[in-house]
């Protein structure tokens, strides 16, 4: 009886400590805890990213920002360090949440399959010398395009759109795309510090926190750029004060204005979306 009851207790040990999800470990006030992160809670939380980068693009495409839907691209960084994109050919209307491409800093393809964006490096050199950035809207939209034929550096700040964007504005002059690596570090370099980068005759790239804010930013500069080229057409535009933008911009870019506006646009992208 002794024998087996050795036998059953040495099986039982060996179950519990090759078992992954019960590897135990002392915490500093004596009472055991789980040490281990579960796989499915990375999964989780990466699938949520992977959606609400599904919204992005939806929100953007549903407010006019992508008509050439195939190109451009908005990513965002997971709390694992990697760094989500649609696939090279995907459309901002079509593609979706399960579709996108966890690549590392590298660019290599981590999580997920097909063929990865050729201009991943505009998105990758920001996160590499921007540590404050957690995502990334790159686009070609009309009026920002335009504005980028004509600008003289400094958007007029004529709405409370154009507030985040007081002060000189960098221009990236060269309309090439940026497919290396060297291209990418000269796109970081330019943009520095600023929520965005104007790209003569190719768009605009938009940093954020999170994905709101990117988003939201990414929207509002292109309202800004409209007002901007009308109010000049016909004349010279009378401008918000420095002061009154920075106290605008201080209570209307707060991050539960910046969730309000987006979840605004999620709603409306919803009802839609039925009709």
């Amino acid at each position: 009886m002794i024998r087996n009851f050795s036998i059953i207790f040495g099986l039982s040990l060996l179950i519990f400590i090759t078992t992954p999800e019960v590897l135990w470990t002392q915490s500093g006030n004596g009472k055991e805890k789980n040490s281990q992160t579960s796989p499915v809670s990375e999964s989780l939380k990466n699938e949520q990213l992977r959606q609400k980068l599904e919204q992005a693009h939806r929100i953007i495409y549903m407010m006019g920002l992508a008509e050439d839907s195939t190109r451009g691209h908005i990513t965002a960084k997971s709390d694992d360090g990697l760094y989500y994109i649609k696939p090279w050919g995907t459309a901002f209307e079509k593609v979706t949440a399960k579709e996108m491409q966890g690549l590392d800093i590298e660019g290599n393809l981590v999580d997920g399959r097909g063929r990865v964006h050729s201009e991943k490096y505009l998105h990758l050199e920001i996160y590499r010398a921007r540590k404050d950035v957690g995502a990334i809207v790159h686009v070609h939209p009309f009026y920002s395009i335009i504005l980028s034929t004509l600008f003289d550096g400094k958007l007029s700040t004529i709405a409370q759109q154009s507030v985040p964007f007081t002060g000189k504005i960098p221009i990236f002059v060269s309309p090439e795309l940026i497919q290396t690596k060297e291209l990418g570090q000269a796109v970081a370099k330019t943009l520095g510090d600023a929520p965005l980068l104007l790209m003569k005759n190719h768009g605009i790239t938009v940093v954020g926190k999170t994905l709101e804010e990117a988003v939201v930013l990414a929207i509002h500069f292109e309202q800004a750029a409209k007002y901007h080229l009308y109010a000049h057409k016909f004349g010279k535009p009378s401008e918000m004060s420095h002061e009154d933008a920075q106290k605008l911009y201080k209570n209307n870019y707060r991050p539960d204005q910046i969730k309000m506006q987006w979840d605004f646009w999620l709603d409306r992208y919803n009802e839609l979306k039925v009709k």
